[in-house]
């Protein structure tokens, strides 16, 4: 079931798509060539003009088939094909801009309700396509890729078993300090090549940034900076971005643990991490060493997969878990519209509510 109401805001959405090719930048995966990136924008529109138009498709037939193949699905529901988005021309004013990542072997669209309701209260959103390491890119010129499938022989040093035992470890740590260190022990020895990949894929982040910024500069307010967000292996993009770049002011990090290499600079950043409680022990680094304000969201019955629309068409509970769809919709969209209120629109309001089965904490 998709969430009901998922576009809350008081505008309506527009979107497109367009491709990149970055000339500097080699690429290591896949049949070579120059680095490639996907992009999706998703922003506001009048409803009025939203009214003589028709829905913008989100996917191919050939990418909605994948998608099926890797969530189990029978069937996509209509609203994941086509959403309540549209292909019309953005609103003559300036709003803020954010850039969402995905996770690895994910898609570019896979957080369209998410990216969709932001965008009807008031955001751009630019939501970026990691070339070889998302479920299936497809680009303008006809051109796509897959997932290198030799990822899957990379991912780790060990094998699977050896991988889960030491990850199991790092549960039982009981503070956030050690938790971290037994976690950057662990991608040393265990999973390097993922730790390696988190600075490409912040370098996919960044050219995507400038292109949007120049392409819609007239619709982008820059008032008080760029914000970021992404869900599991972008959401340490996102983190990464926010502790190096000067370009982002805040950001969000949807259930990623903390891959990357970091050196003693201190987060300067406001930042927000949201967790399902399985992965909390792999999450803990946005909690020391900053200086910012700093947040946590704990998300109860929820499995690291749901935090993406794979929540409202796969059947396997187990691995996105079972707290009600629309909880997860409303939660998920409301961390993110408060917390981007607060720090790009510069609006006085609170972050957090009461809630039965997600939890609100200012930790800094």
């Amino acid at each position: 079931m998709v969430p009901q109401n998922y576009i809350t805001g008081e505008y309506a959405v527009g979107t497109r798509t367009f491709s990149l090719t970055d000339s500097e930048r080699d690429e290591t995966l896949g049949s070579g060539g120059k680095r490639r990136i996907a992009v999706r924008l998703y922003y506001p529109v009048s409803k009025e003009s939203a009214e003589s138009a028709s829905k913008a498709p989100a996917l191919s037939d050939r990418k909605a088939k994948e998608i099926m193949k890797f969530a189990y699905a029978r069937k996509l529901p209509d609203e994941a094909v086509y959403p309540e988005h549209y292909d019309v021309p953005p609103m003559d004013e300036r709003f803020p801009l954010i850039m969402f990542s995905h996770g690895l072997g994910s898609y570019v669209e896979a957080n369209t309700f998410l990216c969709c309701d932001l965008a009807s209260r008031g955001y751009m959103v630019a939501s970026v396509g990691h070339a070889n390491e998302a479920l299936l890119n497809e680009y303008d010129d006809g051109g796509s890729d897959v997932m290198d499938k030799s990822i899957l022989k990379k991912m780790y040093d060990k094998n699977v078993i050896s991988v889960l035992f030491e990850m199991n470890k790092i549960k039982k740590y009981k503070t956030a300090q050690e938790k971290l260190c037994a976690f950057d022990r662990f991608q040393d020895s265990c999973c390097s090549f993922l730790k390696n990949r988190l600075v490409e894929w912040t370098k996919d982040v960044l050219f995507a940034e400038n292109a949007v910024r120049e392409s819609f500069a007239e619709h982008i307010d820059l008032s008080c900076g760029i914000g970021v967000s992404g869900h599991s292996f972008g959401g340490a993009v996102a983190y990464y971005l926010c502790r190096y770049s000067d370009i982002f002011s805040c950001g969000i990090n949807i259930d990623g643990a903390m891959w990357g290499e970091y050196d003693d600079t201190p987060m300067t950043k406001p930042f927000c991490q949201i967790s399902c409680r399985s992965n909390l022990s792999f999450e803990t680094r946005p909690f020391l060493d900053t200086t910012a304000d700093t947040y946590q969201v704990i998300f109860e019955d929820m499995q690291h997969i749901g935090f993406a629309d794979a929540k409202f068409f796969c059947p396997l509970r187990f691995a996105c878990g079972k707290l009600d769809d629309d909880v997860l919709h409303d939660n998920l969209s409301y961390s993110h519209h408060a917390f981007f209120d607060k720090y790009l629109k510069g609006m006085d309001r609170s972050f957090g509510r009461d809630e039965a089965k997600v939890h609100y904490i200012r930790i800094h």
